[in-house]
């Protein structure tokens, strides 16, 4: 089955496919980069997101969302592109870029937040959402996550941050989209950070301060072992929206016209 999409800019540019995150959708990306100049954005709505709806939960897994990037890109023409991705959406970057390196330019990795363990700490009260929509309803996991000490301590020390989980509440649900905020959490877009090496592409990371649900000390691990990498820190997405969204607009334009 084809994703779902949404497009900016002229389709005459260079194509740039950009991910969004768990529990987004492509109007994360179209928001983000609305006149991304020579750059014609595609923004899918990966399964369980956006207007993806009818996927099994097989298929809420990373390969599967690399693969279904290839069939879309297959479905437009594209050849070989730029690609990166936001949180899940970086996971998914890296994995195309392993598995499919003919088809991927350069690579935009903007607040990673998966590595090669599966159930990342950092991500579990997003996972536990899901698993508390499926067993007794939003209600029931909406008291379950207020009543939880990890999301209590999040909200003391960074409310805006607790409230992008509680947020996970006003989409719309659906068996996939409240199956893969736990499917994806128990899966890793890739085995070993030493594969990272392997990648050619040339790379852009970028992070932000006071965010925890996409820590710094993973972007430093990816960036690591990335051959070809430059690294930039936004203004803080959750406390500087218009510094960030500013920010970044023009650090993902320069690299990608060098």
């Amino acid at each position: 089955m084809l994703l779902s999409y949404q497009t900016t800019g002229n389709q005459n540019d260079t194509p740039l496919i950009f991910l969004h995150g768990l529990g987004a959708g492509s109007v994360q990306t179209t928001s983000a980069f609305p006149h991304l100049e020579n750059n014609f954005v595609i923004a899918p709505d990966m399964p369980g997101h956006g207007d993806s709806q009818d996927f099994d939960p097989s298929e809420l897994n990373f390969d599967r969302f690399a693969d279904l990037v290839v069939e879309l890109m297959d479905h437009l023409g594209i050849e070989s592109s730029n690609i990166g991705g936001l949180s899940m959406g970086s996971g998914i970057t890296l994995n195309l870029a392993l598995r499919y390196p003919e088809r991927v330019k350069k690579i935009i990795l903007l607040r990673p937040s998966w590595l090669n363990e599966k159930q990342p700490e950092h991500l579990k009260l997003v996972a536990y959402v899901g698993q508390w929509i499926e067993e007794g309803g939003v209600e029931f996991a909406r008291e379950k996550l207020l009543a939880d000490p990890d999301f209590q301590e999040l909200d003391a020390q960074n409310k805006p941050v607790a409230n992008s989980i509680g947020a996970l509440f006003q989409h719309p649900l659906t068996p996939a989209s409240t199956a893969v905020l736990y499917k994806m959490w128990q899966d890793a877009p890739f085995s070993d950070p030493e594969q990272l090496s392997q990648i050619g592409n040339r790379a852009l990371v970028l992070t932000t301060s006071r965010d925890e649900l996409h820590p710094q000390s993973t972007a430093d691990v990816i960036s690591a072992h990335l051959p070809d990498v430059q690294t930039g820190e936004l203004p803080p997405r959750y406390h500087d929206g218009q510094g960030y969204a500013l920010a970044l607009n023009a650090m993902v334009a320069k690299f990608l016209a060098g």
